[in-house]
């Protein structure tokens, strides 16, 4: 009897020691559940669900955890015998723990990357506000945008642009075959609504990621499935509506998550409408009539009239829409195999080319029409993760995708009946796959890439008063195109002591490229098939010295490559010059030209004060081998040919001796008073390329640019007074290539310009939040450099969004 009551009396005792126990953590500004947050006691690791739950069966109570996740501020809890403990998080504004997947593929914390890496978070990208993936890079400060038309955005990082720079969305690269070296729109076709995060990687990427990585990577993450950690079936709804006055323009998104324990669904619908965008109205003195559009033309009665605008700063010829669509579906096989199919599809409305629309000659319209049809993108890709120790890999991530991509462009002189139609279709075929092996203080990823892009080009010419159609020249070889690439990398981190990590990495590059040219009616070239094929090395290695646990000092050195593609090598098309006595230039295939090469160093250090102050500074040069350049050509012994009615001068893309980049970038957070954050970013770059003995500006080099914001947040309230500025681009560092648009700015250059702009959010329950926001307060008149469209005036911005979870 003593024995049992003993029994009785022990077992009573350990129960209140090694209690069940749960915690609830929530975020503390929209009351929504956090998953991944950890608590160790005893070595023993305890992690919060999707649903934000924690199961602390077994922990010793009473006690105190600490409990921690890289986005939000760690809190020290006192454990008691209550069943269900309910914990609110405070969201970090100055993070120096964040992970980051985009330099290597797999996760690692972002202070172990010799390079610079700026991260856009999911609630980042609500507070934003932004209608377009172009409009959320500029909108971040990191980037700068040039602009055509309101439906598109070209990003520039560090004065790389276009085929220069590395698009990624989940993993799976969107750079193909045409991307030109001009101007370039494909980030419309990413939709900001369905994103989890962005991650933008400076400096060449070409040991991860191979060509076209020169200036950094772009990595878009949408997305992901959620599973349920019940038998309870998971549900999840997001939905927002906006407005955006300045082009009168409207979006509405929806998303819709179920999950079980093995299967789990995200679909993504997303559908926006922008009219004609109104610029800002307040201009200096001395451009008093800069960017107003004075003029339009309609077809009355079969024949094409000017037409006097009335309401000069609404420039006419800018609206478009589009909508995107993503279903993910993922099987959870085990513990350690997840699969998924990711599914993919963006279209839009025709899209004017609207500085072209605005262009003249002899004081009349250029064009009647200029447009890019529907910017089509599909991607269907499936996805293999794999997290189980073997002797070879801990971590396997496999891609196997196929995109489907469509664009064209239509033109018509002004008073011509004839529309020229151009179309080119693309299949991207693409295979990835990437290990990664931790041994001892090594952390070794290894991976191959093999991608094949295949191009379809036509082209007529249509009669639009007796629709009859007739042949026309093609944008690329008509007689189909393709490019093959393959390549192996390895890369190596050691972290020989908390003070020291050293990388290192080297990728072996193959690139075939064919084009075959069956008409040769309308240019007669001495060949009529190009082939090329291209093999390179890259390499980089990085030192991070932590001296003392607030001060961080980064040094990397690197090389990129980038082998000409079919844009580069194949395309004839015509570049307009908004000038009388110079119509333009024609732009013609050259089969000589040679890769790209680019080395760059880094030096970067930065001082942090615990999670409430953190600055940073960085310099970098970098120097481009055989720089491709549009230069001045001849065609069959001449140096003009007759085209579309005109006499142009031949040019062509040619590889240059080299060119030079180099600059500084400077960052501050700093969180006070608990519910204030002030940060400010500046990037100053220079850019020159030389040529035949000479030195001339390379083009793409954006001015000196930057952002400074103050944020507060108290309870459910979130308000952001932010200043964006841009330093003059005088003509004398314009580039002569045309790339850099001078026909679009002053006869000064672009103009220095600053915005001021004001956010507010309010969280009204878990579900239910609202955002309003006014950008470009004080209504002012501005264009982007190399931008051939201006930006909005006083624009309100105003988003209602509805969260549902069970």
């Amino acid at each position: 009897m003593l024995k049992l009551i003993f029994s009785v009396v022990l077992t009573a005792c350990l129960c209140s020691l090694a209690h069940s126990q749960k915690l609830q953590i929530l975020d503390n500004y929209t009351n929504q559940a956090i998953a991944g947050v950890v608590a160790i006691q005893n070595q023993k690791v305890y992690t919060s669900n999707g649903a934000g739950l924690m199961d602390l069966t077994g922990i010793t109570v009473p006690s105190e955890i600490v409990i921690k996740h890289p986005n939000y501020v760690s809190m020290t809890i006192q454990l008691s015998n209550r069943e269900l403990i309910v914990i609110s998080l405070l969201e970090k504004n100055v993070d120096l723990d964040e992970v980051t997947v985009s330099s290597s593929r797999f996760l690692e914390k972002k202070s172990d990357v010799p390079k610079r890496i700026e991260s856009i978070r999911s609630s980042e990208l609500q507070q934003m506000n932004q209608s377009s993936s172009a409009d959320v890079l500029a909108s971040s400060g990191s980037v700068f945008v040039q602009k055509s038309q309101l439906g598109g955005g070209s990003p520039v990082i560090r004065g790389f642009e276009t085929n220069k720079v590395l698009l990624v969305v989940d993993g799976v690269p969107l750079n193909n075959a045409i991307y030109r070296g001009g101007h370039l729109q494909n980030v419309l076709t990413i939709d900001p609504a369905s994103l989890e995060s962005v991650e933008i990687v400076y400096g060449p990427g070409s040991v991860v990621y191979g060509s076209d990585a020169l200036g950094g990577v772009m990595h878009f993450q949408t997305i992901k499935p959620r599973f349920s950690e019940t038998d309870t079936l998971l549900i999840k709804t997001n939905s927002y509506a906006r407005y955006f006055s300045a082009a009168n323009g409207f979006s509405g998104h929806t998303s819709l998550n179920l999950g079980w324990k093995r299967w789990s669904s995200v679909t993504s619908f997303t559908y926006s409408h922008f009219g004609d965008l109104t610029q800002g109205k307040v201009r200096t003195g001395k451009y008093p009539d800069f960017g107003e559009r004075t003029f339009y033309v309609e077809r009355i009665n079969d024949t094409d009239s000017m037409i006097t605008n009335p309401k000069k700063n609404k420039q006419v010829g800018s609206a478009y829409s589009q909508y995107d669509i993503i279903q993910k579906i993922a099987f959870k096989q085990n513990d350690h195999i997840v699969h998924t199919l990711n599914m993919q599809l963006s279209n839009s409305s025709d899209i004017d080319r609207y500085d072209r629309l605005t262009q003249t000659k002899n004081w009349v319209p250029r064009f009647s029409e200029w447009y890019y049809g529907p910017q089509f993108r599909s991607l269907i890709s499936y996805d293999l993760a794999i997290h189980k120790k073997s002797k070879i890999y801990d971590r396997v991530k496999g891609n196997v995708s196929q995109q489907w991509i469509e664009e064209s462009r239509h033109d018509r002189a002004y008073k011509s009946d004839f529309l020229n139609r151009r179309t080119e279709k693309v299949r991207v075929s693409t295979l990835l796959f990437d290990w990664e092996k931790r041994v001892r203080k090594h952390e070794i990823r290894y991976g191959l890439f093999v991608k094949y892009d295949l191009v379809r080009s036509t082209a007529e010419q249509q009669n639009i008063v007796t629709d009859t159609s007739g042949s026309l020249d093609t944008r690329y070889p008509d007689g189909g195109s393709s490019m093959l690439t393959g390549a192996v990398y390895l890369t190596d981190a050691i972290e020989l002591s908390e003070k020291l990590i050293l990388s290192g990495g080297i990728r072996a590059n193959y690139v075939l490229l064919k084009a075959k040219f069956n008409d040769r009616t309308f240019y007669p070239f001495p060949y009529n098939e190009v082939k090329q094929n291209n093999s390179a090395l890259n390499g980089n290695i990085g030192i991070i010295l932590q001296p003392v646990e607030s001060i961080r000092v980064s040094l990397s050195g690197s090389t990129g490559f980038r082998a000409p593609n079919i844009d580069d090598l194949a395309k004839v098309f015509e570049s307009v010059v908004e000038t009388t006595d110079n119509p333009g230039k024609l732009v013609v295939p050259n089969t000589n030209l040679k890769p790209e090469n680019v080395y760059t160093g880094e030096l970067g250090i930065s001082y942090r004060y615990k999670d409430q102050l953190q600055v940073s500074a960085l310099g970098y040069y970098s120097r481009i081998e055989n720089v491709i350049a549009v230069l001045p050509y001849t065609l069959n012994g001449s140096d003009t040919a007759f085209y579309n009615d005109n006499y142009v001068a031949v040019y062509a893309a040619q590889n240059a001796n080299y060119g030079i980049v180099y600059g500084a970038e400077g960052s501050i957070k700093a969180q006070f008073l608990k519910h204030w954050t002030l940060s400010s970013s500046v990037n100053y770059t220079h850019g020159r390329v030389y040529t035949e003995g000479k030195e001339k500006p390379l083009d793409h080099i954006p001015p000196l640019y930057g952002k400074t914001a103050l944020q507060f947040t108290w309870k459910k309230l979130r308000a952001e007074f932010f200043s964006q500025y841009s330093g003059w681009k005088k003509l004398a560092d314009y580039s002569d290539s045309g790339e850099d648009n001078l026909a679009y700015a002053t006869a000064d250059g672009m103009p220095a310009w600053v915005t001021y702009n004001l956010r507010i959010g309010y969280q009204f329950n878990s579900k239910l939040s609202a955002q309003v926001a006014c950008e470009n307060i004080l209504d002012k008149n501005y264009r982007t450099f190399a931008s051939n469209i201006s930006a909005p005036g006083r624009n309100f911005i105003v988003t209602l969004r509805l969260t549902t979870f069970k």
